[in-house]
């Protein structure tokens, strides 16, 4: 390394100032370039990578499509649908994925029958789940009202698992249908179809970026330094 043999194996090297031989050739280090992908799970797909029983997951998705290594930020049930991250910046993901960030999602729920004024309060206060868990204040509103069904549009911004689906068991009421429609600034109509996927643009990283980082912790935050 740099002209002389090198015997000790946790040295750290700078590949950009340093010149490398391994038995006489010269190796050659690429920084692959920081992405994020905006996609539209449709329902059926694992959020996972693989899956040792042979489900469909996020990589049979997109493998054919993205050329980058990526991995997904967060998740979305099997039976759910709608927007998930992908991306290769794992400062990125941490930024998102923080509690302190609270960067509000929004999901478009199908229940049976109709919620109640009084759960309507509940949810917008906060309530306590199965598990114990106590959620933060959500707001909540009627989207549409057909006969014996109705969808409410639900945001949160925290990321407790399955939170969604348990806040109506609390309220005795059984989710049909699921859709993550918003990700902070990010709205599905940058991806319509299911299976839709789309490469964020530099703007619409800060976009995202901004909305974490008034409320994330210094140690969370990071310079938007995005190449795409």
């Amino acid at each position: 390394m740099n002209g002389r043999i090198e015997t000790y194996p946790r040295l750290d090297v700078f590949s950009e100032s340093s010149e490398i031989l391994l038995d006489g050739n010269r190796l050659i280090f690429s920084s692959e370039e920081k992405v994020v992908y905006l996609v539209n799970k449709p329902i059926g797909y694992l959020s996972a990578m693989s899956d040792d029983r042979g489900r469909k997951t996020l990589s049979d998705l997109v493998s054919d499509r993205i050329k980058e290594r990526v991995f997904h930020v967060g998740r979305l049930d099997q039976d759910s649908c709608g927007l998930i991250l992908m991306t290769n910046d794992g400062d990125l993901s941490n930024l998102v994925s923080h509690p302190a960030s609270e960067i509000e999602k929004t999901y478009v729920v199908g229940i049976k029958g109709k919620l109640t004024d009084r759960d309507l309060e509940a949810v917008k206060g906060g309530l306590t789940l199965g598990d114990g868990f106590k959620t933060s204040p959500a707001k909540i509103r009627l989207v549409r009202s057909d006969g014996d069904f109705s969808k409410y549009a639900i945001t949160i911004h925290e990321g407790h698992k399955r939170e969604i689906r348990e806040i109506f068991r609390v309220l005795n009421k059984s989710v049909s249908s699921l859709v993550r429609v918003s990700i902070g600034p990010l709205s599905i109509s940058l991806v319509p179809s299911p299976g839709d996927i789309k490469r964020l643009s530099r703007k619409e990283i800060a976009l995202l970026e901004n909305g974490a980082h008034r409320k994330a912790p210094k140690k969370a935050q990071r310079k938007n330094n995005f190449g795409s």
